[in-house]
Formats: C-alpha cells, sequence, structure tokens
C-alpha cells in the first residue's frame, strides 16, 4: 500500500511539473480592433488577449453591431447584433512569443437581430402617371451560442504593436432563424494590436 501511495505522490509531483508554465518575458496584455469586419461589415469589433506562457493565451472579442458571418452585408439596414468570442491561442512559433501562425477553438454567444432591405423597385402607377417605390425588408434573428475554430498568423513590431490576419468557422447551436440563415459561420479578420 505504502508503495502505490508513493508511487502516486511520485506520478503527481512529476506531472506537476511537467504542467508547469513559464511566464511571458515581455508584455503581458493585446488590445485590437478588427479592421476586415469594420470595412467589410460595420461591425465594430474590440479584442483583448492575455498571455499566458508557453506561447498560450486567451482572447476575449467583443462585436458590437454584429451580423452573420457576412451574409446581406450589403443589404443590412439595421442591425441590434452583439456578440463575445473566447478563444483559447496557440502559437507554434518556436522564434518569438505569441507571434506566427497560431490555431484556436472558440466559443461564441450573440445575441440581436438584422433587417435587411432585400430588394428595392419601383412601380408605375398608371392613374397618377408616377413611379412609387416599394422596398420589400426581411428581419431575421442571429440569436446562438457557436463553437468553432480557427487559423491565423500575427506579425508582432518591436515586442509593441500587432498585424493579426485570421480566419475561423463556427456551427450556430440553437436560437437563430433556421428558415433564413445557415448554421455553419465563416468570419475572417484582419486586426491591429498594442501591446501592453
Amino acid at each position: 500500500m505504502k508503495k502505490i501511495v508513493l508511487s502516486l505522490l511520485m506520478l503527481a509531483s512529476f506531472l506537476g511539473n511537467a504542467q508547469e508554465v513559464e511566464e511571458p518575458s515581455g508584455s503581458k496584455n493585446e488590445i485590437s480592433i478588427n479592421l476586415l469586419d469594420l470595412v467589410v461589415a460595420g461591425t465594430l469589433d474590440v479584442g483583448y488577449e492575455r498571455f499566458l506562457g508557453s506561447n498560450q493565451s486567451v482572447s476575449l472579442d467583443v462585436s458590437l453591431f454584429d451580423t452573420f458571418g457576412y451574409y446581406d452585408v450589403g443589404y443590412i439596414d439595421e442591425t441590434t447584433g452583439v456578440s463575445a468570442r473566447i478563444a483559447y491561442n496557440l502559437y507554434f512559433s518556436k522564434k518569438r512569443e505569441y507571434a506566427g501562425f497560431y490555431f484556436f477553438p472558440m466559443a461564441k454567444i450573440r445575441t440581436g437581430s438584422i433587417t435587411s432591405d432585400w430588394d428595392y423597385y419601383y412601380v408605375y402607377d398608371y392613374e397618377n402617371d408616377v413611379y412609387e417605390d416599394y422596398n420589400y425588408q426581411e428581419k431575421y434573428d442571429i440569436n446562438g451560442f457557436a463553437l468553432g475554430f480557427g487559423v491565423g498568423n500575427k506579425w508582432v513590431l518591436k515586442d509593441t504593436f500587432s498585424l493579426d490576419v485570421f480566419a475561423n468557422i463556427s456551427r450556430t447551436l440553437g436560437g437563430y432563424d433556421d428558415e433564413y440563415i445557415d448554421a455553419v459561420e465563416f468570419r475572417a479578420g484582419v486586426s491591429f494590436g498594442y501591446r501592453f
């Protein structure tokens, strides 16, 4: 019995030492803004990343005026979408901390709706000899919880500024308007960040 307890204690000590994470040597935080989402979709996406050590980090992104992927981006009249995404980033560079190619699993929660202008057309009124314009709008919910993953590459300048190019794909699990949009969402980003 003593040998089993001693063996378990030695195994626990070994595993504990193997899982120790070294502290990041420089900055421990980064804030960023997704410029691609801002230009393409009109979504204000602000992110915070906390460096954990061993080229691993946790990031939280909050998006205001969110859309479902880039669906209907050219036709959006109004959006009340707000989302929060959390990701666990695993960097693969051996030369620099928290830079280069990385992979991340993610979870996202979103609430809100989108009103889109699908069609805008004119009808000629023969009685009054004028054209009348009509605007057909579609409103749909983008509520839901999504799970997915992504990849990216991050460049760091003077350990202060970063440029991040990434893409992710996720599946929404319930709550969204499945008669209008699909469950699978693709997003991409070009983010500019500041480390401190």
